[in-house]
């Protein structure tokens, strides 16, 4: 973020450094090239184009992947248990569908992030099916105890909004590490004196109860 017209704290920029890093690797059941698929749909559907407008080329599976990112990016609080399953009827199983979710997420931070300091967003690299890297397939790391006695993703336990993506342990802890810093300390949630640059908690509140009804973030 050299170009950004106001300076970024240095724990959120390294934050955001470290989440881009990671949504460029694999994931645990998306590969290189499917992470960049649901994140250019992300970003299509963000900058205002139409379902459909951005070519997908890796077949049926990236183009459920590009729409199921689209919807997250425009319309999370329209997604329902119908909407899941209606992808999943012509695809696109939960697993895939949860990480896109944790992409999305992580991916709308540090755009945003970006563009509230006046910076450019980082460019997704065009997929080399020639680079190692890019050819590195998915981790597989899922927890075993997963299920959907609540919701209509894998989850452990009933979780909370952090812990939503614990069924895929490492998404999991990557959204955690990103989160704490652009919101607040776990440690702090019941803090009532605590203040980041001078700013209260009651005013933290305010902001993030504010964008969380615009942003339609319903958990």
């Amino acid at each position: 973020m050299e170009n950004a017209a106001l300076a970024p704290d240095p724990s959120r920029l390294a934050a955001t450094e470290t989440a881009w890093r990671q949504l460029l690797a694999p994931g645990p059941v998306l590969t290189v090239r499917e992470r960049r698929t649901v994140m250019a749909a992300a970003r299509a559907a963000w900058s205002g184009q139409a379902l459909g407008t951005t070519a997908v080329s890796d077949g049926a599976t990236a183009t459920l992947l590009a729409e199921a990112a689209h919807w997250l990016a425009v319309d999370a609080g329209g997604i329902n248990e119908d909407v899941v399953a209606d992808l999943e009827r012509r695809g696109l199983d939960r697993w895939h569908y949860l990480e896109v979710v944790g992409i999305v997420a992580r991916l709308a931070n540090i755009d945003f992030y970006a563009r509230g300091l006046g910076a450019s967003i980082p460019e997704i690299p065009i997929a080399d099916r020639g680079n190692d890297h890019d050819q590195l397939p998915p981790t597989d790391h899922r927890d075993p105890d997963a299920s959907r006695a609540y919701g209509f993703v894998p989850v452990i336990g009933k979780p909370s909004a952090p812990f939503v993506l614990d069924a895929l342990p490492h998404e999991g802890e990557q959204l955690r590490a990103l989160h704490q810093p652009m919101y607040l300390p776990f440690a702090e949630i019941m803090n009532a004196d605590y203040t980041d640059a001078g700013i209260t908690k009651a005013a933290i509140e305010f902001v993030a109860a504010r964008v969380s009804y615009l942003n339609e973030c319903f958990y």
